[in-house]
């Protein structure tokens, strides 16, 4: 997904103050395009939530030529 796309995904969404969860395992261990599906949700604490879900999921090695961190 490009960020333009990302954003406007983002900018649709009912609640703009509400918290985003990036759906991945907890090693960051695969990585994969953001999916267009986004699920809905109430925090424990009562906050919204909405979460993105990977379309595919990769292993960085065949994802990437080169990868670094940004600080």
């Amino acid at each position: 997904m490009k960020v333009k796309e990302l954003i406007k995904l983002l900018v649709d969404l009912d609640d703009l103050d509400a918290v985003i969860d990036m759906s991945i395992d907890e090693e960051g261990n695969s990585f994969g395009d953001i999916g267009k599906g986004v699920s809905e949700g109430k925090l424990f604490n009562g906050e919204k939530v909405y979460t993105l879900y990977p379309s595919n999921s990769e292993m960085p090695e065949d994802r990437y030529l080169e990868m670094k961190a940004e600080e």
